[in-house]
């Protein structure tokens, strides 16, 4: 059987640069208590229950040097983050760590007892302007121990030729990532990463020209789900720097994605720190004159790597190659597709309801009676949607009418779905399952769906987000233009071949079972119990057929048949006089012969048993007149079916030596073969083989273990080897 969709696919990845307006509820955007009003205060760092970050204000510790433009050097400072942090709380980080020079911004291990800070190696300058020839920063590593920061040594790489700063562990401290002027880069100041191998950093890496633009970026950090934030003024912004994030997917830089307006302003933004969801942070500005930290606190989150929405494929073309002609009897091929829907003809499309296990068959049709004559073949097919958010609305519409979009199709088994964003690609954001929007201007328009899911147990939120583009015409001619035009170059799409349903298990095929050997009988009833072959139940058939009955094992059933011929349609004259003697529900089956044989025998050894004690006198090879009825049974069934060949097995316990089993095991196979030789079998059909020990199925330590694993068995061979 092939199946073949009725359109084609294409998937589209969106790496998005665009600026987006949000909406006036976006981000809540606060400047901190404990700003200086008269210096500057930025590059923020969490440490332990408070905040480390970059200040020029005074204090007394050292004498400090100003910059050429009579700015005081900066200094790393701390302040609790308590509901009632104010200004006096706070203080120096460290005097061991301060300098009369510039030093920070800083960087922390998670257990905070590692600091990566920068510093200036030679002079003093002001921090934002550092990349100057003659004013070189550098990158400087200490430990914390009983309360003190010790052993200080510079960082590696650290050059008197160029700068390096604004230092950023990732959150398990496997990748320090900097901003440097090193040469060899794309513009001023570029980021780079060193990665810790072996106790060692490696080299310098430049995060390439996805990231790095012509101008200068800096302040680099990444949260502890793996996004990287950092400043920008070479990229399209808002302002001078903006914040952009980015992510590395498959060892790639995605393009960076500007921040909401309310973090970007058109003055400096930059150095900016986050919670793993992005949900709240801190971030530097000077968009009142002076360099603050601000806190920020979200609902609507920032969604980027969207996949294009993937079209959930219910319509299929189904068709079987292995046809036959029954135009001669009134017969028909009729497709019935477990939905209550039928189709009559060998080739059929149909379109499910939706996802779902279907139980598909292509059925032989009587038209006398309307019932099944003979299934064919059948398959479980199970339709399951993508494993995407989903965006159901319309394709196009026209200006300012209102569009329905819902999100509620998503099928994500693995998100507790908590919230739905919607970004319609004019600048308009909404939340909400179901929501409405119409757009004032005629144009193509890209439409994102962001989902996120319920927090786990370390506090992640799982993202994921899809987007489809969407038409929206002028008039009605406009539309009825752009639908003509999609119509044809939907007719000129080549057929996709190829294309399966998600999952599609055959479960019958005639073509298979006459590969296999088949026969085929005409079923009169079934019965989940066994019925005696002088039942009443089977006198209409009496002295004009012979009833068989076979043991269905995969359905718990017997199947009571009549007649055989070698193909389904020389049945039908027997078929027809079934059903005329009163079984409306006959139909015909195909039963492989060594299947057949197969089960007869299991119905053999389950009556008399398979153990040899049933066959063989103890430490006996002879088989006993006890097992006589037993072998003339077999010799009956291998004479029915004249197409299979037969393995006897013979097995042993443990008692005696492994040698001695295997030679007892194999005498007493082939003295059963020698008797059904005797009997008439050909010997070419039969073959003995002695397995002692070797092949337990059960523990050889209880005499009823022992007992089990002597046995016999006969297996059904397609060839004698």
């Amino acid at each position: 059987m092939n199946l073949k969709l009725f359109v084609s696919l294409t998937v589209i990845l969106i790496l998005s640069a665009s600026v987006k307006e949000a909406n006036a509820q976006s981000y809540a955007v606060e400047r901190e208590e404990f700003n200086s009003n008269r210096y500057a205060d930025f590059s923020p760092v969490h440490f332990r229950d408070g905040m480390v970050f970059c200040s020029n204000r005074k204090h007394d510790i050292l004498v400090v040097y100003a910059s050429p433009d009579n700015l005081e050097s900066s200094s790393l400072w701390f302040v609790p983050l308590t509901d009632s942090a104010e200004e006096n709380y706070v203080e120096i980080f460290s005097e061991e760590l301060l300098t009369s020079f510039h030093d920070g911004p800083a960087t922390f291990n998670r257990e905070g007892t590692v600091i990566y800070y920068s510093r200036n190696i030679d002079v003093d300058s002001k921090l934002r302007d550092v990349f100057d020839q003659e004013n070189q920063l550098g990158l400087y590593r200490a430990e914390l121990a009983d309360g003190i920061w010790s052993d200080i040594a510079p960082f590696k790489y650290n050059s008197p030729e160029y700068s390096l700063t604004t230092p950023a562990l990732s959150h398990d401290g496997s990748r320090i990532y900097f901003a440097s002027d090193m040469p060899g880069g794309f513009g001023g100041a570029d980021l780079y990463y060193c990665d810790m191998l072996d106790g060692q950093w490696q080299p310098p890496v430049n995060l390439g020209s996805n990231i790095n633009s012509t101008g200068n970026e800096s302040y680099p950090f990444e949260n502890e789900s793996g996004i990287l934030y950092f400043s920008s003024d070479g990229w399209v912004g808002y302002g001078k720097k903006d914040i952009y994030f980015t992510s590395q997917i498959d060892g790639k830089w995605i393009i960076p994605i500007n921040m909401d307006a309310h973090i970007n302003s058109k003055a400096d933004d930059f150095a900016l720190i986050t919670d793993k969801n992005g949900e709240e942070g801190y971030f530097s500005s000077n968009r009142k004159q002076s360099d603050d930290i601000y806190r920020f606190v979200t609902d609507i989150h920032s969604f980027y790597n969207c996949d294009s929405l993937q079209k959930n494929y219910y319509c299929f073309l189904f068709y079987d190659e292995g046809f036959m002609e029954v135009d001669s009897l009134p017969l028909s091929y009729e497709w019935s597709f477990g939905d209550g829907q039928k189709v009559k003809g060998i080739e059929a499309e149909h379109c499910f309801p939706g996802p779902g296990n279907y139980t598909v068959e292509l059925n032989i049709i009587d038209n006398n009676t309307g019932n099944t004559f003979f299934t064919q073949s059948s398959y479980d097919v199970d339709i399951t949607d993508e494993v995407q958010p989903f965006i159901t609305s319309p394709d196009m519409e026209l200006m300012e009418q209102q569009i329905q979009f819902s999100g509620l199709k998503s099928n994500l088994p693995d998100i507790e779905i908590n919230q739905y964003f919607w970004d319609f690609g004019d600048g308009t954001k909404v939340k909400g399952a179901e929501v409405e929007h119409s757009y004032e201007k005629e144009g193509s328009y890209t439409v994102q769906l962001g989902i996120t899911g319920q927090k786990d147990s370390t506090g992640f939120m799982p993202k994921i987000c899809v987007y489809k583009q969407i038409e929206i015409l002028e008039d009605n001619q406009a539309m009825a233009t752009y639908l003509a035009r999609q119509k044809g170059e939907l007719e000129e799409l080549p057929p996709t071949d190829g294309v399966e349903p998600s999952a599609m298990n055959p479960l019958y095929s005639m073509a298979e079972a006459m590969e296999k050997e088949a026969v085929f009988r005409v079923e009169v009833l079934t019965s989940a119990s066994k019925l005696s072959i002088d039942t009443s139940l089977f006198d209409p058939l009496r002295g004009a057929y012979d009833i068989s009955e076979v043991y269905l094992r995969e359905d718990s059933l017997y199947s009571y048949t009549v007649g055989e011929a070698s193909s389904v349609l020389e049945t039908y004259p027997i078929y027809n006089d079934v059903v005329s003697r009163g079984y409306e529900n006959a139909s015909v089956k195909s039963y492989v012969l060594a299947e057949l044989a197969e089960e007869e025998l299991l119905e053999l050894t389950s009556s008399f048993g398979e153990f040899s004690d049933a066959y063989f006198e103890f430490d006996d090879y002879r088989i006993g007149e006890a097992s006589y009825p037993i072998l003339d049974r077999v010799k009956d069934i291998m004479m029915k079916y004249p197409g299979i060949n037969l393995e006897i097995a013979a097995h042993t316990d443990n008692m005696g030596s492994f040698e001695y089993n295997m030679t007892l095991s194999q005498k007493r196979a082939q003295s059963m073969v020698d008797y059904l030789v005797e009997q008439g079998l050909d010997a070419s059909r039969l073959i003995g083989k002695g397995y002692g020990e070797s092949r337990p199925i059960t523990s050889n330590t209880t005499e009823e273990g022992r007992g089990i694993n002597r046995r016999v068995e006969f297996i059904i061979m397609n060839e004698i080897e």
